[in-house]
């Protein structure tokens, strides 16, 4: 990846948090749409959304994505879309497959892109029985998974955002490469997801060590690769400006952050934004337009 002045700003919006971490967290199409349209404001030209029930439950309801995404079109005509694909160990990826497929008959509710993590997630939770009694929670992700997952966005027009938690997902990378499954000049998020060491999560700890560690990785296995960036909580300031910094690109938000950098709780995902393209500017770097970005994550112009 080479460093260029404009840089994409992605805003994700909600991930798996709920309204006891920060009462703001957005669950229906109205909130989605309100913060997108803040976000697409200060500068995001990508919206991430989880969907979610009333009550913040994680579903893959087609016909409540359809709401989000035709929401947010309303309020943010010109941002990307982007959605999850994401599923807790019970469900089966065909009921992922069968919202893209059912989202992306119809163009108002095609996502533009959707993100695929490279592998299995494991994480270690503390629970209340005591001493070593942690649980051990799953979040699937097999090759067969994410071949049918990335099969589904060749057929359909979506942009797959490559997930690369760690050395061994970059690992991944390479093979479904050099197996003709991936875009040759892929567009991958770089998420260093455990807000530290020793905190259960069998991912990358958010560390300017560990982002560098990640992207030197792929500007020597995948090249012509290219991807934004961000940490989990508190550590995710310094992996952005980092990105920032070597020329790559940026993802902040609520999913990602619920404070600022100074331990304040965020009051909106706009907040967010609006300091991801502050540092950028320090660097000398703009926020990129929507059709920029549309060509910097390799969907047509």
């Amino acid at each position: 990846m080479t460093a260029d002045t404009t840089v994409v700003i992605e805003a994700a919006l909600n991930g798996g948090r709920d309204r006891r971490e920060h009462p703001g967290i957005p669950y229906l199409a109205n909130e989605i749409a309100a913060e997108g349209r803040r976000c697409a404001d200060e500068g995001a030209t990508v919206l991430h959304v989880h969907g979610r029930d009333a009550n913040g439950v994680w579903s893959a309801d087609p016909s409540i994505y359809a709401g989000i995404i035709l929401a947010l079109r309303q309020a943010a005509p010109a941002a990307l879309i982007s959605i999850t694909s994401i599923r807790p160990s019970h469900v089966r990826v065909d009921r992922i497959i069968e919202m893209l497929t059912t989202l992306a008959s119809h163009p108002d509710t095609a996502p533009d892109l959707v993100s695929i993590n490279l592998g299995h997630i494991v994480h270690w939770q503390p629970t209340a029985d005591g001493p070593y009694s942690r649980r051990t929670v799953h979040v699937p992700n097999s090759y067969q998974d994410i071949v049918r997952l990335l099969q589904v966005c060749r057929d359909r027009g979506i942009g797959p955002e490559l997930g690369l938690m760690d050395l061994g997902f970059v690992s991944n990378a390479v093979t479904l490469l050099e197996d003709g499954t991936l875009p040759t000049s892929p567009w991958g998020l770089l998420e260093l997801d455990s807000p530290r060491f020793g905190a259960g999560d069998q991912v990358a700890p958010g560390t300017v060590a560990n982002y560098q560690a990640l992207a030197h990785a792929l500007h020597d296995h995948l090249p012509d690769a290219t991807w934004a960036a961000h940490g989990q909580g508190s550590t995710g300031f310094s992996v952005v400006r980092q990105a920032l910094l070597d020329g790559a690109h940026a993802r902040v938000g609520f999913e990602d952050s619920l404070q600022l950098e100074n331990g304040e709780l965020a009051p909106t995902n706009a907040a967010l934004v609006a300091w991801a393209v502050a540092e950028a500017r320090k660097v000398g770097r703009v926020p990129a337009s929507p059709r920029e970005t549309r060509g910097i994550v390799g969907l047509p112009v």
